[in-house]
């Protein structure tokens, strides 16, 4: 049975379940919250505690009323049971006077209050039912916040996966399990690559979206009894317990590999991403959680130093490697600060007219321990850890004011690598517009040399930092051509100006007759196109006289000039050497 209260009619009512079964107490109590004007009650009403529990199953109310004292289940039993029940409805207790001990003692079970049957103080009533729904609603509020808290000290804000602190605790369980037991456990250390460039320049927006992905991926493709965990940033930290064999880690590696290089969609746009993982095999590389995840750390610098491998276990001696790479990554950090960079310059030769053209600006890192230090050993790693930035604005800027200098006896332009970290930012035709105005460099001395897969990431921000070079008056060239997956393809959208057929395809066009068959392809695609083309690593005078026969008109290698330092080019410059060669080949 139902009592609706008509008063105060605005308010949302309190649903109060009383559970007695003396009719004459029953009305009493439900007059007393009639006479409410502050607040309306919706009294149900059951005569039994199975009544009270199928009505607290089937509907919902704010408060119930129990009488201790009923024949079905006295007492703290008939209580429990409702609590059981309900166990989110604040509850009180209800008993005579003579039991009023009783219902203090529900208090210590659990009940939010209680009342003393026959009580005729309307105020006292409402005032505890109002009172007990409030002090309820406060405590399961402070319970959801110690849980929400509790929660967030254990898991990542973002992802939703565990945080460092719930990984070591859960890893240490782990092992605790697997050395009483004898089993074999994993750490696997995954963080992605190049994902800096990915929020400096698309924004940590994307970035976090992204993110999100990862973790989403890496959940759904590890067992129920494995654990991966955001140790921050794009670092991950998975554990696998109960491992049959060994080689199973690299299998979960490899597999966890795969499924992030698959592209991610977000909105309109489709983003790629990869990940290097190290592998820490318990008991083998470490008894401790400490030091497996260090471990594991070694092998994936040591997995992504390998550039493509996707996985390595640690081994002994690694740490030693891992040392040398963070030594040679603060000295050059600090060869940043200090400027010490030098660019040597590779002559360009025009064959049919015998002249010299331009000169290819080739970096160098002058390290006072180390010596001259090549770009392949620093420019990968500059590019990791985002250096490469703050270098390429130095090269592109030393490059203009040395091209200006020759400017005024050899009007020579002057050919700048560009990564792709650089080609996707934003600023980067501006910098390209400062280096030729403060340096005085007319914009068509300028060459931009880029490779193929440069071009083919992030096609939208390339296209729109290569169209603002051209406007600039700045020429396009494409590097390394022929060794990418999409050359030709890129060809057809691209803003250029010329390509340099790869060494790779020159070194042994006169002996293999594929890669002359390649060379010779690329030169009449080229010229179909009205694209300049030039072919390096030029050593002997077959490889010239092949190239000039096949139309070939610009070239660049060690039989006309190696890389000289800027001071030597000046001499070269006005030497010449390079006409000896042009002469014996036409002998």
């Amino acid at each position: 049975m139902t009592d609706p209260q008509r008063s105060p009619p605005d308010l949302p009512p309190i649903r109060v379940l009383l559970v007695e079964d003396d009719a004459a107490d029953a009305a009493s109590l439900r007059r007393l919250l009639r006479a409410s004007r502050e607040v309306r009650f919706e009294v149900s009403e059951a005569r039994s505690v199975e009544d009270a529990l199928r009505r607290l199953r089937d509907d919902r109310f704010h408060a119930v009323l129990l009488d201790l004292s009923l024949e079905e289940g006295q007492g703290l039993e008939a209580l429990a049971r409702a609590r059981i029940a309900a166990a989110t409805v604040p509850i009180i207790a209800m008993a005579s006077q003579a039991d009023e001990d009783l219902a203090v003692r529900a208090l210590r079970f659990g009940a939010q209050d209680y009342l003393v049957k026959g009580v005729s103080d309307a105020q006292l009533v409402v005032r505890t039912v109002r009172h007990a729904v409030e002090r309820h609603r406060i405590l399961t509020d402070l319970a959801s916040a110690r849980q929400r808290e509790h929660y967030l000290a254990m898991h990542d804000s973002l992802t939703g996966l565990s945080n460092r602190s719930s990984f070591l605790d859960h890893l240490r369980r782990t092992l605790g399990y697997s050395a009483r037991h004898q089993k074999r456990a994993a750490v696997l250390f995954l963080d992605l690559d190049r994902f800096k460039s990915i929020n400096d320049t698309l924004g940590h927006p994307v970035g976090d979206d992204l993110l999100k992905v990862v973790a989403e991926r890496l959940a759904r493709s590890l067992r129920q009894t494995d654990l991966v965990a955001r140790l921050g940033g794009d670092e991950f930290l998975i554990a696998l317990p109960d491992l049959e064999r060994e080689h199973d880690a690299a299998r979960v590696a490899c597999k966890l590999v795969n499924v992030l290089s698959r592209p991610a969609q977000l909105g309109d746009r489709e983003y790629r991403i990869s990940a290097s993982v190290g592998i820490a095999l318990f008991p083998r590389d470490g008894a401790d959680a400490d030091v497996l995840i260090r471990n594991a750390d070694t092998a994936m610098y040591h997995a992504k130093a390998e550039h493509g491998r996707g996985y390595s276990y640690y081994s002994d001696g690694m740490n030693e490697i891992v040392a040398e790479r963070l030594d040679l990554e603060h000295g050059l950090r600090e060869a940043i600060e200090r400027e010490r960079f030098v660019l040597h310059y590779q002559a360009q030769i025009d064959v049919a007219t015998g002249e010299l053209v331009g000169a290819e600006a080739l970096l160098r890192w002058r390290d006072p321990a180390r010596g001259l230090i090549p770009p392949a050993v620093f420019v990968p790693m500059a590019e990791e850890t985002g250096m490469v930035a703050a270098i390429g604005k130095w090269v592109l800027m030393r490059a203009c004011v040395d091209a200006a200098a020759w400017r005024t006896r050899h009007p020579l332009r002057v050919a700048v690598n560009v990564s792709s970290k650089q080609l996707v930012d934003p600023e980067f035709a501006d910098s390209v517009a400062r280096a030729l105005r403060e340096s005085g460099l007319p914009p068509e001395r300028l060459q931009i040399e880029i490779t193929e897969s440069s071009v083919l990431e992030q096609r939208g921000p390339t296209l729109a930092t290569l169209q603002a070079l051209r406007r600039l008056g700045c020429g396009v060239v494409i590097d390394d051509f022929g060794t990418g997956y999409a050359a030709l393809t890129a060809l057809k959208w691209l803003p250029a100006d010329g390509l340099k057929i790869d060494r790779s395809f020159v070194a042994n066009l006169t002996t293999d007759p594929t890669d002359a068959t390649i060379a010779t392809g690329l030169i009449h695609i080229a010229r179909g196109l009205r694209l300049e083309v030039m072919a390096e690593g030029i050593e002997t005078q077959e490889q010239l006289a092949f190239l000039r026969e096949h139309g070939c008109r610009y070239m660049q290698g060690y039989l006309f000039a190696k890389p000289v330092a800027r001071e030597e080019f000046q001499a070269f410059l006005d030497e010449a050497p390079w006409e000896d060669a042009l002469e014996e080949g036409l002998c």
